[in-house]
């Protein structure tokens, strides 16, 4: 962000790689010309230049391994001898996504100050205090602390809000069109970020005219209770408070009711409403009902600010040119090529959160549509990769290999192990191959006895019929467990796996064959699989005890691991996003499930199961491996010093992490912040305590 400070939310993101050429022109009143082949290192904000998205997406390349952004054919054009606009260098292009959790998730914003000239930025009469956030609004407050000698007069001011501090607040203009992004080229590479919006600060008067209002209100109200009082005196100065009630009363009714006209270009306009204002600017008489969300804001010349443009905006393009230069192929996933499978308008709106035309909309959401729920993209990533695979095989329970699983991975999961030997791999362990899905293993979905048996013969059916059942072989499938299992039961296993299609139930995916065609290997031997596993469970069928004491034992062990499972689920999910005590944990369970009872004492026992993997801090409860060595390395350090300690800085962390591993950590401070914060809560300087730490020792 220009003028002297970057305000970035708590999320975080990363540069992925796209292979690619850009050709570079030398425009009126640009820089100079890049001589051919010559590098150039830029540093900010010189090094910041506008350009064009569409131009260079010209073409998207969805087959795997093949370039990300291709605007060679469009960009580079054989030129004329005399053409007076040559290219002059060409240059491969990195996408910043602002997308990679947990490392780095954000949003671009262009800030501008038209009332201030770039000699003379804010911050001269005061300290920035604050910076607020409203996302869906697209719209971000200042506010800066004033020096009182200078600025203001403390005996005159009206309160700490009023007088003492400076606002400034955001008109919008937002990327519809999503043409524009941040270049920053390094090394003779561009990296590219999308803008997410431009907003324009100017000082914000709303508090001095609402408590003005409130006071013109008071002094109508008081001219009008006692008028003969008002006239006895003869004074119309503005100290006897005389003034007319009528031109009060006009005053505030302007004042009460502030106008504000933002850009929006593609806004629907209501049937009754005029034309627009000259240049697409139209009056919006009433702002969202949005709060406010304070960020951490990082001054430009602080360690975060620097951590967060070399490691997350030049380190790709610095990486990429340092490998050619050393003649060695980079291995980094960051490096690796874009895959860009869907529609490159809608690929590219959604990265600005901008609004998709009606039918590519429909065309995406139908897309995305078995993607839209379970555990966030955030959540995952801050689990292992196997626990990533298990948590989404859970959710979905049948789910599809390339439209699901690998769609719902997080970024940095797909780069790192995203190869389909080892996905695979990790699949086998907990879901089973069924009409070209993966189903989640019986075991794992919470059944036992004649259940489990119920539904592994309706997966065998399934297998067998690809996927789809005629109400005939579903019928016989009932019949064989009807005195066996309750009916309840046969309909919570059956809605678990499959849907009625007509006359027919069906697999709630439908059948991949592409997967089958893909891996042939595979399907044969889960084809052989299932005839071998019919077999066993038949006979374990006929050896089981049907008797009614043993039936109701298995129905309460099989109630009471699906409760368990689905518990460990939701504190996982819980616990990625912070440390928690049990209390804390319990109440916000309980809220997800109002209509079960959350005990303490079972939440105790799902915190200390091997598989949730789970860290106890002095009362928080945090997740433990992450499964990035270079995180858990430095999560682990960070956790014994807070076992004997409430406060701890990060230099102590730091020299801790040296001793232990004899080296430094090469974590980015940015990094480094995150993790901090998922446990411990910021004081003065570099100094972090405890959460509840300073509650529980008053």
């Amino acid at each position: 962000l220009a003028q002297g400070m970057s305000a970035l939310p708590q999320r975080d993101a990363t540069m992925a790689a796209g292979s690619a050429a850009f050709g570079l022109r030398a425009m009126a009143g640009s820089a100079t010309p890049i001589p051919a082949g010559q590098p150039m290192a830029l540093e900010p904000p010189s090094g910041i230049a506008t350009v064009s998205l569409a131009d260079a997406t010209q073409r998207a390349d969805g087959g795997a391994g093949g370039a990300g952004i291709d605007a060679a054919a469009s960009s580079v054009q054989p030129m004329e001898e005399d053409d007076d606009d040559p290219v002059v260098q060409e240059c491969d292009v990195y996408l910043n996504r602002m997308h990679d959790p947990p490392d780095f998730v954000g949003d671009m914003y262009v800030v501008q100050y038209p009332l201030r000239p770039t000699y003379r930025p804010y911050g001269d009469q005061g300290d920035l205090d604050s910076v607020w956030l409203k996302q869906k609004g697209r719209r971000l407050k200042f506010v800066y602390k004033l020096a009182q000698s200078d600025n203001y007069d403390g005996d005159s001011v009206i309160s700490d809000k009023l007088g003492k501090r400076n606002v400034l607040s955001s008109t919008v203009v937002a990327n519809t069109a999503c043409s524009y992004a941040i270049g920053v080229i390094h090394q003779g590479r561009m990296t590219i970020t999308p803008i997410r919006a431009v907003n324009q600060l100017r000082p914000d008067f709303e508090d001095y005219d609402r408590v003005r209002a409130q006071s013109g209100r008071g002094s109508a109200a008081a001219s009008s209770a006692a008028p003969a009082e008002g006239a006895k005196g003869g004074d119309s100065s503005g100290e006897s408070g005389a003034e007319d009630p009528a031109s009060n009363a006009n005053v505030n009714e302007v004042m009460a009711a502030p106008v504000r006209v933002e850009y929006q270009p593609n806004a629907r306009r209501a049937k009754d409403s005029g034309p627009a204002e000259v240049g697409g600017a139209e009056k919006v008489p009433e702002e969202p009902e949005e709060p406010w969300v304070r960020l951490d804001y990082y001054d430009r010349n602080s360690a975060e600010a620097l951590d967060v443009y070399q490691q997350h905006f030049i380190w790709p393009a610095a990486a990429a040119a340092q490998a050619e230069q050393d003649e060695y192929e980079p291995e980094h996933p960051k490096l690796q090529a874009l895959e860009l499978d869907r529609n490159r308008e809608v690929l590219l709106a959604q990265m600005c959160g901008n609004e998709v035309p009606a039918s590519k909309r429909k065309q995406a959401l139908d897309a995305a549509k078995p993607q839209q729920e379970g555990p966030s993209v955030y959540v995952l990533s801050k689990m292992p990769v196997e626990r990533q695979v298990e948590a989404l095989a859970r959710h979905f329970i049948v789910m599809s290999y390339s439209k699901q699983l690998r769609k719902r991975l997080p970024p940095s999961t797909i780069r790192s192990h995203g190869t389909d030997e080892e996905l695979l791999h990790l699949l086998r362990r907990v879901a089973v191959l069924v009409a070209g899905n993966w189903v989640l293993k019986t075991e794992l979905a919470g059944h036992e006895g004649m259940e489990a048996y119920a539904r592994d013969m309706l997966l065998v059916l399934f297998a067998k019929k690809n996927g789809i059942l005629q109400m005939e072989e579903y019928e016989k499938w009932i019949n064989i467990f009807q005195n066996s299992i309750s009916q309840s039961m046969r309909e919570e296993i059956t809605r678990a796996v499959a849907e009625r299609e007509g006359s027919a139930i069906r697999l709630r995916n439908r059948a991949d064959d592409d997967f089958n065609r893909k891996f042939p290997k595979l399907a044969q031997e889960y084809s052989t699989f299932w005839d071998k596993f019919r077999i066993e469970t038949v006979k374990k069928m006929q050896s089981a005890d049907r008797s009614n004491a043993s039936r109701q034992n298995q129905a309460a062990q099989s109630q009471a691991q699906r409760h368990r499972s689905r518990m460990l689920t939701e504190v996982r999910e819980a616990l990625a996003v912070g440390a928690m005590t049990l209390p804390e944990l319990r109440r916000r369970i309980q809220k997800k499930s109002p209509n079960v009872p959350i005990r303490e004492e079972d939440l105790h026992l799902i915190l200390q199961t091997p598989e949730l993997e789970a860290v106890k801090i002095r009362d928080l409860w945090l997740c433990g491996r992450t499964g990035v060595e270079a995180n858990d390395k430095f999560r682990s350090v960070m956790h014994g010093l807070f076992r004997s300690k409430d406060t701890v800085t990060v230099q102590e962390i730091q020299d801790e992490y040296e001793r232990a591993h004899g080296h430094k950590c090469n974590l980015s401070s940015y990094i480094v912040r995150g993790f901090m914060r998922e446990i411990a809560e910021k004081l003065e300087g570099d100094t972090w305590v405890l959460k509840n730490a300073l509650s529980r020792n008053t």
